[in-house]
């Protein structure tokens, strides 16, 4: 039962008061973090052994990255380290392509892995110019001067919600590097240096996200070490993570831990987490965890896969041969007069109607008909247009208006197609003489017509005053034309002529 339009109203007003006295809910807001780690140059797709299937590639990772912040603006895009080393690329250009695709990519930040540091620092600072992202470590420094080497971390304002991302590298990593390129830096332990910054940071942000190179095992003892930090994105252990795990340590945000994710190596996967934070209690509501595999799905461009759906669908029965055209039948000049084709169509709706005349409007004719097989999907494109077959019996005067108007818009839109139908003009354009069946034109007589309902209805502009038994056949005229072929095998141009000229 319908309510009234009081109750309706009423019923508004009392949920938007509800809106407006519900804080908690009108200040939750959702950050989407999509992150990688350990990609190892794998900047092209390739098969996997184990999931026996082709996955990765930074152009599947960008396509989704891009979906996904459609989706949500409110998204961070993180890496976790090691893009280097991996394939020849990397042998060759020494990461180079890395980040600039990881830049064209979207990331919003990177940390240091320890196979970003396998050419050296030099290198390392060479190609990381081409970033439009930040590298983050806090507790790498140069061995001469004590000063940071990249920056320790970078405060995000995404729509509103503050993020700050911190940079570590664990001990482990460090060890793995190899000692040449260790002599220039300084490593520090992560602990205390994580303790100040989390002090510092957390009165002026919602959120605090570790971006570790560490390992699995590294990252759980350092959440139970360091308390405050609400997420670590982590790399370096090849860790496949599924779902995010809880690290309690009596954290104040609403989960009492940090949620540690890892999204295994080589970029077949992207690791996605969702938080919904209330950004009035300070505290995380929801929270939402999941690997995305990076398959075929990923391959085209959304518009041409739609697009590609829907027409390989119809690919078969378009792509259906029905019958051969044995002449090449052109739509040029077609408002001329009568033409091959406008004229085979007129015959075919004359004989499917089994009328005294057939009529088709020429502008409904779209293109040419070219010698050799026809397919279902060139009459789609001859006769593009949903209109059905219609007959009537019309009075010889009638009709012989609609060939004079006709005559009249020769060589300029909105004129006509006849069947079984000849008229003859003079020097002046004027109709002098039209037969039907090669019988002069009965003015009193009535005579059978098929035409189609778009013409009918008064849309050439044509009077057909006075008609009668008027009947809607139900078929359009591209499947009887369809059907007509399929039924002749082989089609020809006719060859008589339906307009004589002086």
């Amino acid at each position: 039962m319908l309510l009234a339009p009081f109750c309706r109203r009423w019923m508004f007003a009392v949920m938007m008061v509800m809106a407006l006295t519900l804080p908690s809910l009108a200040s939750e807001e959702t950050l989407t973090i999509l992150f990688t780690n350990d990609t190892h140059n794998r900047l092209q797709a390739f098969d996997d052994v184990n999931l026996k299937q082709n996955v990765g590639g930074i152009v599947r990772r960008t396509r989704y990255f891009d979906m996904m912040r459609k989706h949500n603006p409110r998204t961070l895009i993180l890496d976790a380290g090691d893009a280097f080393q991996g394939t020849p690329l990397y042998n060759v250009y020494k990461g180079e392509p890395d980040l600039k695709a990881m830049s064209l990519a979207g990331y919003d930040a990177m940390t240091i892995g320890n196979h970003d540091l396998d050419d050296g620092i030099v290198n390392l600072r060479k190609h990381a110019q081409y970033t439009h992202f930040p590298l983050l470590c806090a507790n790498l420094a140069d061995a001469a001067t004590g000063n940071l080497i990249f920056r320790p971390f970078q405060i995000f304002n995404v729509h509103g919600m503050k993020v700050a991302v911190i940079g570590f590298m664990s001990e482990h990593a460090w060890q793995a590097v190899a000692q040449a390129n260790r002599e220039p830096l300084k490593f520090m332990d992560p602990v205390p240096i994580a303790q100040r910054l989390v002090q510092e940071l957390r009165p002026k942000v919602d959120l605090i996200i570790g971006l570790h190179h560490m390992g699995l095992e590294h990252d759980q003892a350092f959440a139970k070490q360091v308390p405050g930090i609400d997420i670590i994105i982590g790399g370096h252990s090849h860790t496949r993570l599924d779902k995010a795990i809880l690290e309690p340590n009596g954290t104040s945000n609403g989960l009492g831990g940090t949620l540690i994710h890892q999204a295994y190596y080589m970029g077949v996967y992207v690791g996605r987490l969702d938080i919904t934070y209330d950004q009035v209690a300070r505290k995380i509501t929801r929270h939402h965890s999941e690997l995305v595999l990076l398959d075929q799905r990923f391959d085209q461009e959304p518009v041409r896969q739609l697009v590609d759906t829907y027409a390989n669908q119809l690919g078969a029965e378009l792509n259906t041969v029905i019958g051969e055209s044995q002449d090449v039948m052109s739509a040029e000049g077609k408002y001329n007069g009568p033409f091959a084709l406008g004229s085979l169509i007129a015959d075919m709706i004359r004989a499917h109607g089994q009328t005294d005349v057939g009529i088709l409007n020429t502008g409904g004719v779209r293109t040419d008909l070219g010698k050799g097989p026809i397919t279902v999907g060139k009459i789609f494109e001859i006769l593009p247009f949903d209109n059905a077959l219609i007959t009537l019996e019309l009075q010889g005067k009638v009709l012989a208006e609609i060939v004079k108007i006709n005559a009249s818009r020769l060589r300029k839109s909105k004129n006509l197609q006849f069947s079984n139908l000849v008229y003859t003009l003079n020097k002046e354009g004027k109709v002098t003489a039209i037969q039907v069946g090669g019988k002069p034109l009965d003015p009193e007589r009535w005579y059978t017509i098929t035409t189609i309902d778009y013409v009918f209805a008064g849309n050439e502009d044509l009077p057909f005053q006075g008609a009668r038994n008027v009947k809607t056949t139900g078929v359009l005229v591209r499947d009887m034309m369809i059907e007509h072929i399929r039924k002749a095998k082989q089609i020809s141009a006719p060859k008589d002529v339906r307009l004589l000229r002086p």
